[in-house]
């Protein structure tokens, strides 16, 4: 069945049982493929769809999916879902959104997120290009000896957000990606890098460009060495400053601060982090990841300046947050599933551009470190700021890259340490709804030989 026949049949579902109603159907076109000795492995093309329900009866509400559109699933999913309605606790805080969109939001391509060209795009010059990146990296130097199964995903995701309050609202997305690892030897030491892409266009990714970022990352780091503990100024390089952005993203949510699991509760007005830091989330981000015209409960996607010179202005909150806090929802709240009930998350959240070009920023680093790799982020803990992170890069010294860096530790909280930034870089990067430019941050504790 199509979208128009599963929102009719759930309006008159909803209607005969004297219920609220919020459904989400999805449809998705999804390709991927891997390269392996210039031929293609894994490929994998396929059709995914679907739809979860919400039904609500005064304060509560039931949740139920469908994997599929068949009429007899459909239906018994609706049954599921009023089944459930008894056993569900009561909650005065979720309710359906009921807020309309400006018609002048109402395109995609207005955002940066839907290609009219995603049909025209033959598949032998997507698997052309594959092998082709594969090739490259392996050319690139002689001592490049493995690359590790380059691959290719695009996806194309047809939405639909319906419910009782007159909401129904529609969008298309497509998103190509790329990515590859390639792996370096001299005698007997072995080095790795990697390097991606990501575009809501395929004309725009750089196939060429990964290949050889990715490869020469994997030589450049043959050589490294163990420096003497202590602290440094170190500049994290755009994917590394984003990854310790991650650390403090949860802090943003609403519901980390009704829970008491923020570091920044009751810090809102307070300067609390450098006042060369602007943190945005920013679900209108042209051609931004996590942009699209409405997020997961049929909010209008919005711009939030959260940190702002270092001083905090807001949270992120979803509908049921925004309720309990008595604010309006900043359109956060999140779908990673149909599976899955809606969550409160971010969209594209990321720290503003910086003014200084990268290489003067490098340039002015007497002896200090450039990070170009973090390992073990998924130690960190959220709650309470702490990290400590396996690293390498490189050593800088008088302003040039001077040697190869492996096997420290970098550690501390990630209050302080955006509390000691010295410079941000214009070099922004994603990487997927996360972003950041280079950051060079002061006093730095690095624990090595």
């Amino acid at each position: 069945m199509d979208f128009d026949k599963v929102v009719s049949m759930a309006q008159d579902f909803a209607e005969k049982k004297g219920l609220e109603f919020e459904i989400y159907l999805f449809d998705a076109k999804i390709l991927k493929m891997e390269a392996e000795n210039s031929n293609i492995s894994n490929y994998t093309d396929a059709i995914s769809n679907g739809f979860s329900l919400r039904l609500k009866k005064e304060d509560k509400i039931s949740f139920s999916y469908c994997s599929g559109l068949d009429e007899e699933k459909v239906v018994n999913s609706f049954n599921n879902g009023f089944n459930l309605i008894g056993l569900t606790e009561s909650n005065g805080d979720i309710s359906f959104s009921s807020a309309k969109i400006d018609k002048n939001n109402l395109y995609e391509n207005n955002l940066g997120i839907y290609s009219d060209n995603f049909f025209n795009i033959d598949i032998e010059t997507k698997k052309n290009n594959l092998i082709e990146m594969e090739n490259i990296a392996y050319s690139f130097d002689k001592r490049i000896y493995k690359v590790d199964k380059p691959s290719y995903s695009e996806v194309l995701i047809a939405k639909r957000l319906a419910n009782s309050n007159s909401i129904d609202l529609s969008s298309k997305k497509t998103h190509y990606e790329i990515f590859l690892s390639a792996a370096s030897k001299n005698n007997d030491e072995n080095a790795s890098g990697f390097d991606f892409d990501a575009s809501f266009e395929f004309g725009s990714l750089k196939f060429k460009k990964v290949a050889m970022n990715g490869a020469k990352k994997a030589v450049d780091q043959l050589g490294a060495r163990i420096i003497e503990s202590g602290k440094y100024n170190v500049l994290f390089d755009n994917i590394t400053s984003s990854e310790l952005l991650s650390i403090l993203k949860q802090s943003f949510y609403a519901s980390s601060v009704y829970k008491k699991k923020s570091l920044l509760d009751g810090k809102i007005d307070s300067k609390v982090l450098s006042e060369k830091l602007t943190i945005i989330d920013d679900g209108t981000l042209f051609g931004g990841y996590g942009t699209d015209i409405f997020d997961g409960e049929g909010t209008a996607m919005q711009k939030k300046f959260l940190c702002l010179n270092g001083v905090i202005k807001t949270f992120l909150y979803d509908i049921e947050y925004a309720n309990k806090f008595q604010v309006k929802s900043t359109g956060n709240s999140r779908r990673s599933s149909h599976k899955e009930l809606p969550e409160l998350g971010a969209t594209n959240f990321f720290i503003e551009n910086g003014k200084k070009p990268f290489i003067d920023v490098v340039s002015s680093i007497k002896n200090g470190l450039y990070i170009t790799e973090l390992m073990g982020l998924h130690m960190a803990k959220p709650y309470t700021g702490e990290f400590s992170l396996g690293a390498s890069g490189f050593y800088v010294k008088n302003g040039q890259i001077d040697f190869p860096i492996k096997g420290i530790v970098i550690s501390g909280n990630i209050i302080n340490l955006f509390n000691n930034i010295v410079e941000i870089a214009d070099d922004i990067r994603f990487f997927g709804t996360i972003g950041s430019p280079s950051i060079l941050i002061d006093d730095v504790q690095i624990s090595g030989k």
